[in-house]
């Protein structure tokens, strides 16, 4: 067969799909691993009408209105202002799980290689209709003032709604969270990431963040290319009770997965390279 008529092989897309496989492995293995303390706590968070729902693919309203934390009104539109947005649902008198994920969402924002304001920008966004833009203003302080790098203000705003605009985003994320009669919420945690234009790319679940998984959900998100597959391994490592009060690191959980995902993978990469090799010979 001549150059010009071999067939053209997406060596990305092979590459993309023995990733996927390795991980669907990794993912059925998560109910087998988990700490079973950490399946009770969803379990009964879910039974309360807490949990995430991830609709990837579907589009949030880019047109609902916000308080920033100076207190101006701004869409979610604005916000994103044509790139990747970074979305943290919180409220900020939290007494527990939501300083954590801010503070992990700060770290990997200290160290992601994109760059702020150019790549992607972030809105943390309170689902308590009754914070407003001085208790975001302290908010951001507290965290957006802990990031060493570069990083514009208006990169990273804090914003505060009423009830009517929350409740329409907070669905069309899936983030189902509930008010408690003490008037302190139950609710699950996620970084959620979505295209300029709204598209819901990835869920990030967990407190603690990876620099190169975001950087890959920036990317993606830059591409509208929704995706998975990462984020079922990283819920692996890291769960919470529902209050918030203790993370529980699941060190056998990893490391037993990491094995078995490190076999498994090894095994369908030699068989998969040398059937390409293969077929790449007979294409010759």
């Amino acid at each position: 067969m001549s150059e010009r008529n071999k067939p053209v092989v997406d060596r990305g897309m092979y590459r993309r799909m023995i990733l996927s496989l390795i991980l669907m492995i990794a993912s059925a293995l998560f109910e087998g691993t988990v700490a079973p303390n950490a399946r009770a706590d969803e379990s009964s968070m879910r039974m309360k009408g807490v949990a995430i729902d991830q609709k990837l693919g579907n589009r949030i309203p880019m047109n609902l209105t916000f308080k920033d934390e100076n207190g101006n009104s701004i869409t979610l539109k604005q916000v994103a202002d044509g790139k990747p947005l970074i979305i943290d649902m919180a409220y900020f008198e939290c007494p527990g799980i939501c300083d954590v994920v801010l503070q992990g969402l700060t770290n990997v924002l200290d160290k992601v290689s994109a760059t702020p304001g150019k790549d992607f920008n972030v809105a943390t966004i309170s689902f308590n209709p009754d914070d407003n833009p001085a208790i975001a203003a302290k908010k951001k302080e507290q965290f957006w003032g802990q990031v060493t790098r570069p990083f514009p203000a208006d990169a990273w705003r804090f914003l505060t709604g009423d009830s009517a605009n929350i409740y329409t985003l907070t669905d069309s994320l899936g983030f189902y969270f509930r008010r408690e009669k003490n008037g302190m919420f139950t609710h699950p945690t996620a970084l959620i990431v979505v295209d300029k234009n709204g598209k819901i790319i990835r869920y990030i679940e967990g407190t603690s963040y990876v620099p190169v998984d975001m950087k890959m959900a920036i990317m993606e998100a830059q591409e509208g290319t929704p995706e998975k597959i990462v984020t079922a391994l990283l819920c692996v490592c890291f769960s919470h009770t529902p209050s918030g009060d203790h993370l529980v690191f699941n060190v056998l959980s990893v490391v037993g997965i990491g094995t078995v995902v490190f076999a498994a993978g090894l095994v369908v990469f030699l068989r998969s390279t040398k059937k390409f090799v293969k077929n790449q010979k007979e294409l010759s």
